[in-house]
């Protein structure tokens, strides 16, 4: 079944591509998978999603107050397994810039591409 949501990080159509629950001590957490059409690849608890994902949309007053980019977390979008702390570019200018993991960003050749660490 497809579902289609807001990106929580740029606000472009996404869709929930898995579902699954984490064990904690009140016990299982719901947690889906979230893909854009930008890119952004998320898991999250899916209580955090926006309201808008259930509910008619509130335009983007309402979508703004329900973002939870906290509980966010950039997949790398090379092995998309591991949390990305970084982001790769071309070094031409050319090439949008994509999150990486650490053990992905290793296999890089320095002088074709530009590692900026997040927040950077």
């Amino acid at each position: 079944m497809l579902t289609v949501i807001s990106c929580p990080d740029c606000g472009v159509p996404a869709e929930i591509t898995d579902r699954f629950s984490l064990a904690s001590t009140d016990g299982p957490v719901g947690h889906v998978a979230v893909c854009c059409a930008a890119g952004h690849h998320f898991r999250m608890a899916a209580d955090r999603l926006p309201a808008s994902s259930t509910a008619p949309s509130r335009g983007l007053a309402g979508l703004l107050r329900t973002r939870m980019l906290p509980r966010t977390v950039h997949l790398c979008v090379r092995c998309r397994e591991n949390a990305a702390g970084f982001w790769v570019s071309g070094t031409n200018g050319q090439a949008a810039r994509r999150p990486w993991c650490l053990s992905c960003c290793l296999d890089l050749d320095r002088g074709r591409y530009v590692v900026t660490r997040f927040g950077v």
